[in-house]
């Protein structure tokens, strides 16, 4: 049996982070990171992906969502349409008059070893690395789950 771990890349404007997670309880984890190389084509392609923020949705912008979910006549709108939108802030979404809004996008891939070889190659060694961590700083627990 195995405890569940997380693994996550962090990106910034300047720098990505590859990490795997050992939770230790809801709000505490433990485990190990690596700064990834500035040419790693995954985080490139990552990065070139919609910005992540808050965009409002139009009454037309539904009906066209609508349309395209449903195959009804009319104007189609594809979401990649929204997501090229720039995003707002809560500040810039206008409180008198609500809209629903769309949130993201928030990218999930089930695993990050898929993305390239050496993401997997990475992820082998956070997974050995985590798991020494979790072992030395938490002997008792570690011996429960590995």
């Amino acid at each position: 049996m195995s405890t569940p771990r997380g693994e996550m890349l962090v990106l910034s404007s300047d720098s990505a982070f590859q990490l795997k997670l050992i939770p230790l309880n809801p709000y505490e984890f433990t485990g190990a990171g690596v700064e990834l190389p500035e040419s790693c084509e995954a985080v490139e392609t990552i990065r070139s992906s919609p910005e992540f923020g808050l965009r409002p949705l139009s009454e037309s912008d539904l009906h066209g969502i609508l349309n395209s979910i449903t195959g009804d006549k009319g104007p189609k709108l594809n979401l990649d349409d929204i997501l090229k939108r720039a995003p707002r802030s809560l500040d810039d979404l206008s409180v008198d008059i609500p809209s629903p809004i769309l949130r993201g996008p928030v990218l999930m891939r089930p695993d990050l070893g898929s993305l390239s070889p050496d993401i997997l190659k990475r992820q082998l060694s956070l997974d050995r690395s985590a798991e020494k961590t979790f072992r030395k700083r938490y002997p008792e627990r570690a011996g429960m789950f590995f």
